[in-house]
């Protein structure tokens, strides 16, 4: 098993735990710039209902009742245990880019060497299964804190938890690829 990419994941790790409030600050900043640019228009038509609707399932088998509402934002709407109703907005921003970003950039490292192009091919189709079903846990968690605790707390969730949940599931990701998946290529 290759070292070096839990040597990096590790280091990873490390830096974004150190930096971790000028990470959500550049995060902010590459959001604002992107919104600017309108190149999140699509994702917010396309991707963001979709997701949406897998995050109200999703909520939904914790006894939160959700239902997404159709509009620009496609907030999600929550009926809360007193009767009264709590919106929860899901942007383009909370799909998990970052994280893919940054299995991207593991791709990168960890697919080096002397495997079948098949088997890469499965850690890649891998890769990206699995990073989209961590985003959509991460939402899901944060709006079922949304509804059992409060909206602040959430956000505070909102902004720091991304980044464990991604580097747990890239640990996990390399640990399972090396061990199952990667298959050494004949000389």
């Amino acid at each position: 098993m290759p070292k070096a990419v839990f040597k990096k994941i590790f280091l990873i790790t490390a830096i974004v735990l150190s930096v971790l409030p000028v990470l959500v600050t550049f995060s902010s900043i590459i959001t604002g710039l992107v919104n600017k640019l309108a190149w999140y228009v699509w994702l917010q038509k396309i991707a963001v209902p979709f997701e949406a609707k897998l995050v109200a399932a999703l909520v939904r088998l914790v006894g939160v009742e959700a239902f997404v509402s159709p509009g620009y934002y496609f907030s999600m709407i929550l009926k809360l245990r007193n009767g009264a109703f709590s919106g929860v907005t899901i942007e383009w921003n909370c799909l998990g880019w970052q994280s893919m970003i940054i299995l991207g950039m593991t791709l990168i490292t960890g697919l080096r060497g002397r495997y079948t192009l098949l088997s890469k091919a499965e850690t890649v189709l891998f890769g990206l299964l699995g990073t989209f079903l961590s985003n959509l846990l991460r939402m899901a968690i944060i709006v079922i804190l949304s509804y059992y605790w409060n909206r602040v707390a959430a956000m505070i969730i909102h902004d720091y938890f991304a980044s464990f949940v991604a580097l747990i599931w890239m640990i996990f990701f390399w640990w399972f690829s090396y061990s199952y998946v990667l298959e050494k290529r004949d000389s």
